[in-house]
């Protein structure tokens, strides 16, 4: 008597077997997240705590005490409006958003990123940030855009370097994924 699997069996095991790696290697309908690397979740946490930088409820008053974690010194910031670039140092940007909220200009914000993709080379980093921001409501997204975002390595640490800012408009639409946050 020899220990054989019979043919049926052996069908049945096949059957299974591609079945398995079928499911196995399926990208199609199977929503799985790509596993970060360890730069990329730093370069998501200074990217995702900047924005928290500049989070302020009703209420209160803007604090940049933790500014210099996720900023160089010299960031810079532009901003594309009507087809042209405005530039400033971040810094300026930072007192002007201070006196915004000073003279009641704004009571609250909240800017969020909704997606992004980032690539590395090294110890520089671009991020394309997908964002929505509220002022002075809690519920209602006053904008939504586009940050491009530099990063680079300093001392082992990620930090934003500049930030190049397209507000959403009529001839400049984000993604259709992003629709569901409006």
């Amino acid at each position: 008597m020899t220990n054989s699997i019979p043919h049926n069996n052996i069908f049945a095991i096949i059957l299974v077997s591609i079945l398995i790696l079928s499911i196995a290697g399926c990208n199609g309908d199977v929503n799985l997240k790509p596993v970060l690397t360890a730069t990329e979740l730093e370069i998501d946490h200074v990217v995702k705590e900047s924005y928290y930088v500049w989070y302020v409820a009703k209420g209160n008053k803007p604090d940049f005490s933790n500014y210099d974690d996720y900023f160089t010194k010299n960031a810079i910031f532009n901003q594309m409006k009507q087809g042209l670039v405005t530039s400033s140092a971040l810094a300026e940007g930072v007192e002007q958003f201070k006196s915004a909220f000073e003279k009641g200009q704004l009571v609250s914000f909240d800017e969020r990123e909704i997606g992004a993709q980032t690539r590395i080379f090294g110890n520089v980093a671009h991020r394309i940030s997908y964002h929505v921001y509220r002022t002075n409501t809690n519920n209602t997204i006053t904008k939504r855009g586009v940050n491009s975002i530099e990063l680079i390595r300093i001392n082992g640490q990620w930090k934003i370097y500049s930030i190049l800012r397209q507000i959403e408009d009529d001839k400049y639409k984000l993604p259709s994924k992003y629709d569901s946050f409006n």
